[in-house]
């Protein structure tokens, strides 16, 4: 009678976990230094991190980004906007600087009224992380950036604030983790299959464009190490 209650209460335990796993991707360093990241933890006695990712490679990531703007109604747009297909956020050729640095600073004011830590990325590596009491000047800065640079036309700024959500996107956490674990697949002693590749690539022309800024802050994630 223990023994079949016992095995009751690891059935259920087991049903029970079964859903928080599902998904989980571990980042794990070798003695070689080289990364990797697999569906189970390594071998006992190395540290790993738990990668949180997307249960399909349709699904956008599970992070707490911001949502998308409202759409803005057809009759709110001017003509000369409603003719043309607007900018891509990959796409700067021939968008003006004001509209540019309209963009960058509503990208970073997305980040900086999040609860993770930020940070502006240095050579290599280097990490430049914004000091929690430097914060609410730098808010205060970027507000001054976006008030002088944004446009007044509704239809315009509704551009502007999709462009600078589809940029925090980008180049979020969930995005340099999803371009760095497709390297990891590649490598020629991963092993992978290549549907696991061709998932993983999917999923980044989806939901990762491709784009660079220099000189912004970024999100970045606050993992739970496990030793």
């Amino acid at each position: 009678m223990c023994k079949a209650r016992n095995r009751w209460a690891w059935t259920l335990a087991a049903i029970l976990w079964a859903p928080l796993l599902l998904g989980a991707t571990y980042r794990w360093i070798d003695a070689q230094g080289q990364v990797h990241f697999t569906d189970s933890p390594p071998p006992a006695g190395i540290a790993y991190e738990i990668v949180p990712t997307s249960r399909s490679s349709s699904a956008p990531p599970s992070a707490p980004f911001p949502a998308q703007p409202v759409p803005v109604a057809p009759e709110a747009i001017p003509a000369a906007a409603a003719e043309s297909p607007p900018p891509d956020v990959a796409d700067t050729a021939g968008v003006s600087p004001e509209d540019l640095r309209c963009v960058d600073a509503l990208f970073q004011l997305d980040v900086l009224t999040g609860d993770w830590k930020v940070y502006k990325p240095g050579p290599g590596n280097d990490r430049t992380y914004l000091n929690d009491r430097d914060r609410p000047a730098e808010i205060k800065r970027l507000s001054a950036e976006r008030d002088a640079n944004c446009s007044d036309e509704t239809g315009v700024l509704a551009s502007q604030k999709r462009r600078a959500s589809e940029l925090f996107q980008a180049l979020s956490p969930d995005c340099r983790e999803a371009r760095e674990k497709l390297e990891n697949l590649q490598r020629p002693t991963a092993r992978s299959g290549p549907s696991d590749i061709e998932k993983q690539r999917a999923y980044i022309e989806a939901h990762c464009p491709d784009v660079s800024r220099d000189g912004v802050w970024l999100a970045d994630w606050i993992y739970t190490r496990h030793l």
